[in-house]
């Protein structure tokens, strides 16, 4: 799901680039998409190796899809992606804890 709404920025920065939108708010909303695009990249590559700051990178990079909030299937991809990973993480840390 981090996956898609990656997607999903990156097709919102190319939208931004290419004029939608108010001609005022374009670069803000355009380096939102491409923040959040690169901190979800960032928090996919490094989730296998460093799973705690793999999370944060793509919580953060879900926050940002959320301010997308004129879309209706961003802001809910954030929250499923949120959850998630909240779960994923409650999960090992049970695992871990039953293994001990």
């Amino acid at each position: 799901m981090a996956a898609l709404l990656l997607l999903a920025q990156l097709l919102m920065a190319v939208s931004l680039a290419a004029g939608a939108g108010d001609e005022s708010d374009v670069p803000v909303w355009f380096a939102v998409a491409l923040v959040g695009a690169a901190a979800l990249a960032a928090g996919l590559w490094k989730r296998p190796n460093a799973r705690g700051l793999g999370n944060a990178l793509i919580i953060i990079g879900a926050v940002f899809a959320a301010s997308f909030f004129w879309t209706l299937v961003m802001p809910i991809g954030a929250i499923v992606v949120v959850a998630g990973v909240v779960i994923s993480e409650m999960r090992s840390s049970a695992g871990a804890f039953q293994a001990s």
